[in-house]
């Protein structure tokens, strides 16, 4: 099974539960768009929020969903357990869960905010054991009940690496590089981000004004994004073909030389660490 199949797998088991004990009121989806601020956009592997965030012909809610769940996956791990989840927590969301696949055996992590607006670990969730939740509704968590137990054996594979804009003049989204960006030191808006590559990515986000890009990045990936989003600095936050993340940074000021390249041992944190003030929202 791919890693692929398996994330859609693990995400549909987790959907009936969470759907008959969502509260009058509440929605939830897989896969949509949350457009936390101007410069944020995430999307969320299954999300429950408010029916007016969903108001109108749109495809993302607008502010802090209820609850996000995210499936861990090799390219996501350290993200959805350090920045993203430090995004979440300054961005309001009430709670968080994390699924993660230990053997054959889901795990199921969940975090919500204290009363001081940081997360805190409320269930630890292994196979055989369950716990019962009362935010954002009344649930009990028994993985060996939500998930289908069987051999998950899983194929790696390296996403195919982003196609080169300069390469494709003919294709509409590619004619789209260069003039609806802003300056390379200012945020990007999801409307301009939202009309740029890549395909090939397994997951696509905007925190803080930065593109951040799932999957298996190497240095022919660095070079397109460079071209495909000039006068930035592009980072992979961790060593090249592994599977992570890649983001695309503000460039420096006029009055500062831009650096060659960001090493990826300095990188896994970004774009903003944990604790460090920022906003954040897009799929």
């Amino acid at each position: 099974m791919t890693h692929t199949l398996l994330h859609q797998v693990l995400v549909s088991d987790l959907v009936i539960p969470v759907g008959l004990a969502q509260l009058g009121g509440q929605e939830s989806l897989t896969g949509f768009g949350a457009r936390l601020t101007d410069d944020t956009w995430l999307r969320c592997d299954l999300m429950v929020f408010r029916k007016e965030q969903a108001a109108g012909d749109q495809w993302f809610i607008r502010g802090a969903p209820l609850l996000a769940v995210e499936v861990v996956s090799p390219a996501s791990r350290a993200a959805d357990l350090g920045p993203r989840r430090a995004l979440l927590e300054r961005s309001g969301v009430d709670a968080y869960w994390i699924v993660d696949l230990r053997g054959d055996e889901p795990c199921l992590q969940a975090f919500e905010l204290d009363d001081t607006s940081r997360y805190a670990e409320r269930a630890m969730v292994t196979w055989g054991r369950s716990a019962k939740l009362t935010v954002p509704f009344d649930i009990e968590l028994a993985p060996d009940q939500i998930f289908e137990r069987q051999p998950r054996r899983t194929v790696p594979g390296r996403s195919p690496a982003v196609p080169d804009p300069a390469s494709e003049p003919d294709d509409p989204i590619a004619r789209r590089v260069g003039p609806d960006l802003p300056h390379g030191e200012d945020p990007i808006l999801i409307d301009a981000f939202g009309h740029r590559w890549p395909t090939g990515a397994e997951k696509v986000e905007l925190w803080d004004g930065c593109p951040v890009f799932y999957g298996e990045w190497d240095d022919r990936d660095v070079e397109i994004a460079r071209r495909a989003y000039p006068g930035r600095v592009v980072r992979l936050d961790q060593e090249p073909g592994e599977p992570g993340t890649m983001t695309v940074l503000p460039g420096p000021s006029e009055a500062e030389p831009a650096p060659e390249s960001e090493p990826a041992q300095e990188a896994g944190t970004a774009p903003a660490a944990e604790g460090e003030a920022g906003s954040g929202d897009a799929s």
